[in-house]
């Protein structure tokens, strides 16, 4: 069993209308979630990026997370973890990246940093992370030795 959290990205691509990513998306649901024991943790600033007012417009999409979550969550299989101990830390970071050079600046937002404060946490059991958006996790996969998939040429990044 391994304890798989994913990225907005990787919901949207699979609860949301069709795009480039969804075919990937749903290889990964299928591999990773289908007929397995892998659990799916997802973040709450996840949820709130996922579950925005575009998702709830695609009436499908929802009716399939709904049905999908309730499977996972009968199975205990689903984990919708608390990002209350990661909060001030990332709006800190934010606000002290405003202050730097901005050929330093790194544009990350607030969810992502609540994420890469999770991505860091050394308690916190993460075999893999599932995003779209490789760019802005890897280097902290990288230091915490978490394993990537993504959309890289479809690469799993283990470090």
């Amino acid at each position: 069993m391994k304890t798989i959290y994913v990225d907005s990205g990787f919901l949207i691509a699979l609860y949301g209308k069709p795009d480039e990513y969804t075919t990937e998306a749903n290889n990964y649901f299928n591999e990773y979630f289908k007929n397995t024991l892998n659990k799916l943790v997802i973040p709450w600033p996840i949820l709130f990026e996922t579950v925005s007012t575009k998702m709830v417009r695609h009436r499908k999409g929802l009716e399939l997370l709904e049905k999908d979550w309730k499977t996972l969550k009968a199975q205990q299989r689903l984990v919708l973890l608390n990002d209350l101990d990661y909060r001030e830390k990332a709006l800190e970071e934010c606000f002290k990246e405003s202050q730097k050079d901005p050929r330093s600046y790194r544009s990350l937002s607030l969810v992502d940093r609540v994420i890469r404060n999770m991505l860091s946490d050394v308690s916190l059991r993460i075999d893999y992370f599932i995003t779209f958006n490789i760019k802005d996790f890897e280097d902290v996969c990288k230091k915490f030795r978490r394993i990537l998939i993504g959309d890289s040429g479809d690469t799993l990044l283990n470090y």
